[in-house]
């Protein structure tokens, strides 16, 4: 039981980086479409919410160099996921998440994808939305509670496949998610077994709080869940997590767990702690296992 209480001190450790602020308004989707890379470019994508307490939500949506001149070509997605307090922004303009995609392809050491970064919070209303402005982080960490996660298929990668020349099958897909984020894609992929064929946990954890049982359907039953998922496991596996990070003996314990059962999976252990230093590295890593270029042969 060590890890449940390393798991509530960490919890607590999260709750003290809470701020009280409602109803903050986001960025203007114009404003996030100005922030485009190049060569790539980006589009914030105004889509509708099947979820009971909101209308819409928003997305961005990375297209890389090429998108619009060959109208035949298809590419692999990655759905990246933000973690407390933050949003559909936050992976660019804390986790270099563009900067990085365009540099590695730039050295040809990744193959081009479409990049979704969806804002995965929970909101009481419309107006609590107010275009996706990030929200306090004991709010983001405890109330998890699966609404915008049991629509997100439906949604989101339903959505992005319709819109865009994605390649639209599990081979074609993979989700990573940080901290809070990282808790959404471990379940998600584990709910939507033949969706994603890569998956990269950054230093996220591995419990689901008490406010996720509102939806039991999504976030519960993980053992048996899994039993589906690892019968036909998805190519990459990933958990990537600091050694001083809070979450790190709670992973631990996954990790272990996962072993024990046999499912195919790797689990790297970095210096520091849950901070961004790491999750850009993270990225980094994520990037270059699941899109990588193998060198000619005569490099």
């Amino acid at each position: 039981m060590r890890h449940w209480g390393s798991f509530l001190l960490a919890v607590l450790l999260l709750a003290s980086c809470a701020t009280p602020a409602r109803y903050r308004r986001g960025m203007e989707s114009a404003e996030i479409e100005a922030m485009s890379p190049v060569p790539g470019r980006l589009k914030a994508v105004e889509y509708p919410s099947s979820e009971r307490r909101l209308d819409h939500r928003r997305m961005i949506v990375y297209l890389p160099e090429g998108y619009d001149a060959d109208t035949t070509r298809r590419y692999p997605v990655l759905y990246l996921l933000h973690g407390a307090r933050g949003n559909e922004t936050t992976w660019i303009s804390a986790g270099e998440a563009l900067k990085t995609l365009d540099s590695l392809r730039a050295r040809q050491e990744i193959r081009d994808l479409i990049l979704v970064l969806p804002n995965a919070n929970c909101y009481f209303s419309d107006k609590d939305y107010n275009n996706g402005h990030a929200i306090p982080a004991i709010r983001a960490f405890w109330i998890v509670d699966g609404e915008m996660e049991v629509h997100f298929m439906q949604d989101v990668v339903a959505y992005v496949d319709r819109h865009f020349r994605t390649i639209a099958t599990k081979e074609g897909r993979a989700i990573a998610g940080m901290s809070t984020g990282g808790l959404q894609a471990l379940y998600l992929s584990a709910n939507n077994p033949d969706a994603f064929d890569a998956v990269g946990l950054f230093s996220a954890y591995a419990a689901n709080t008490f406010a996720g049982l509102a939806h039991p359907d999504f976030y519960c039953g993980l053992r048996r869940k899994q039993r589906r998922q690892f019968a036909a496991p998805p190519s990459h596996y990933s958990i990537i997590i600091g050694r001083n990070d809070i979450f790190y003996p709670h992973m631990r314990f996954y990790d272990r767990r996962l072993t024990r059962q046999g499912y195919p999976h790797e689990m790297t252990v970095t210096p520091g702690g849950h901070r961004w230093t790491n999750w850009r590295n993270y990225l980094v890593r994520f990037y270059k296992i699941v899109y990588g270029i193998a060198p000619s042969p005569e490099e």
